[in-house]
């Protein structure tokens, strides 16, 4: 009983350390990217399971989503810094819900957005997909 109680502390940490490196592992996993180039934008995270591709015209940025993802709930943050603090947006919001989450056609740029921060993170059911810096 003894040597169950002295083992049980070691136990327990290294299950911690095994889950939290699994942890890591997969969000390294979801945001290793190679850099891509849209206009005065730079996508530091571009996740093509989720992304086809990015447009910007003028000051509008829109996305290309994956058919299979079309219908995923997509938030929004924007920021001067990497991953924060984050701004508000028009709608006093940190987190901007997209309208389009009611539905997109399949192979469609959606989501058109507009802002002056440094930073745009775009999420699709709480996972980081695309996190765009201004150049």
């Amino acid at each position: 009983m003894m040597n169950a109680m002295k083992r049980s502390p070691f136990l327990s940490a290294l299950l911690i350390a095994l889950i939290a490196s699994l942890g890591s592992a997969e969000v390294q996993a979801e945001t290793a990217t190679t850099e891509r180039d849209f206009g005065p934008w730079t996508a530091v995270v571009f996740v093509e399971e989720y992304l086809q591709d990015v447009r910007v015209s003028g000051d509008d940025i829109f996305i290309k989503l994956q058919p299979d993802r079309r219908n995923a709930q997509l938030t929004m943050k924007n920021s001067m810094q990497e991953g924060g603090p984050y701004r508000q947006w028009f709608n006093g919001e940190e987190v901007l819900v997209a309208q389009e989450n009611s539905g997109r056609a399949a192979d469609a740029w959606t989501d058109r957005m507009q802002t002056s921060a440094n930073y745009l993170d775009y999420y699709a059911d709480g996972k980081l997909f695309l996190r765009l810096k201004r150049r």
